[in-house]
């Protein structure tokens, strides 16, 4: 047998102990980390990229419902200024309940002092 120190020995070594094909495999061994570093960063870049487009669709989609809740609001005040209109609320006790303003003699004045007393005017 043969020492691995011994003259013959480097001729049946393994082709790994070769420093040059090893310099040579570790020089792959970078530029493959530095493919796959390059790679993972433009892949992060195009998620990064796709969820700000995303998100800038649902900032649309919700100014466009803001905007539509807002005119609906403005025309629901609108619509409660056009109810809330003396002279509508007049005709309509008037024309569809048939009330009348009350005759003056129908009109009795409660004093505040005669209430707390117990003392009405009937």
């Amino acid at each position: 047998m043969m020492s691995p120190l011994s003259p013959g020995a480097s001729r049946t070594a393994p082709a790994l102990l070769d420093p040059g094909r090893r310099r040579q495999r570790a020089g792959l061994a970078v530029i493959a980390f530095v493919v796959l570093g390059l790679t993972l960063g433009a892949l992060g870049h195009v998620a990064v990229h796709a969820k700000r487009l995303e998100v800038a669709l649902a900032l649309g989609e919700a100014e466009r419902v803001h905007r539509e809740l807002a005119e609906q609001r403005r025309h629901l005040e609108i619509e409660i200024g056009m109810l809330k209109d003396p002279s509508r609320v007049i005709a309509i006790a008037r024309d569809q309940l048939l009330m009348q303003p009350a005759a003056p003699e129908n009109i009795r004045r409660i004093g505040t002092a005669s209430v707390a007393h117990g003392k009405g005017t009937r």
